[in-house]
């Protein structure tokens, strides 16, 4: 008979083994996802790339070139101008020549010798000769042309200019005269004969009847040719 109060034999009834199962972690809830976005080039339109920043392995562009500084500092000074003077010069030799018989002929042509002769015979005076003088600051600038089209910045060439015209103003003078004398002949002896021939006479002949004013426009030739290369050579570029 069994005792109830007995330890059970382990070896007789034995108890089957259970493993234990391990405690299981706690899952969180997952996000949830946004729906995919559509990619570029499938039919939707691409954003614009951002610019490049310059310096980051881009070429940068070009910077203008700068002018050359004075020396010292200040104001950066204007490139040299080289231009033309050899024709400059040419071109200011003829001009004055050109203009020395221009004027002669023209005062030749604007002048009445013969009725001044005939008034001055009725009076006993002498006859009284008009003269162009006035033109002298037209004479002056045409004669600066050149030096200031051909050679901006070089006032040598300016100064030249300016005696030419002093000389083309004094000498077509002269040479007016002398056209005057030739029709007061009838064109017994040309012009040219006169000015060549008997240019003392012909240049007392003008100078006696000159008067302050006639100076005045004298002295308003090289005036005018040395502003004229001046005023061209500072608003011109170079000519190579």
């Amino acid at each position: 008979m069994s005792n109830p109060y007995q330890q059970p034999n382990p070896q007789q009834n034995p108890i089957p083994y259970q493993p234990t199962q391990a405690a299981q972690p706690i899952q969180q809830p997952q996000p949830v996802q946004p729906p995919p976005q559509p990619q570029p080039g499938y039919g939707f339109p691409q954003p614009p790339a951002p610019a490049p920043a310059p310096g980051y392995g881009y070429p940068q562009p070009p910077m203008a070139p700068m002018a050359p500084m004075a020396p010292g500092g200040g104001w950066p000074t204007p490139p040299p101008r080289h231009g033309n003077p050899g024709l400059a010069v040419l071109l200011t030799i003829g001009a004055t020549i050109v203009l020395i018989l221009v004027y002669g002929f023209l005062t030749g042509a604007v002048v009445d010798f013969e009725a001044l002769v005939e008034e001055a015979m009725t009076e006993g005076t002498d006859p009284d000769v008009a003269q162009l003088t006035w033109l002298a600051v037209l004479l002056g600038g045409l004669i600066g042309l050149p030096a200031g089209r051909l050679a901006p910045g070089q006032p040598g060439l300016y100064v030249l200019a300016g005696g030419c015209a002093l000389v083309a103003i004094l000498v077509g003078e002269t040479f007016a005269t002398a056209v005057l004398a030739s029709e007061a002949t009838d064109g017994a002896k040309g012009a040219l004969e006169f000015f060549f021939e008997d240019f003392g006479d012909m240049w007392d002949g003008w100078t006696t009847d000159a008067h302050g004013l006639t100076w005045l426009f004298v002295a308003l030739a090289p005036a005018s040719a040395v502003f004229t290369g001046f005023l061209l050579g500072q608003n011109r570029r170079p000519v190579a």
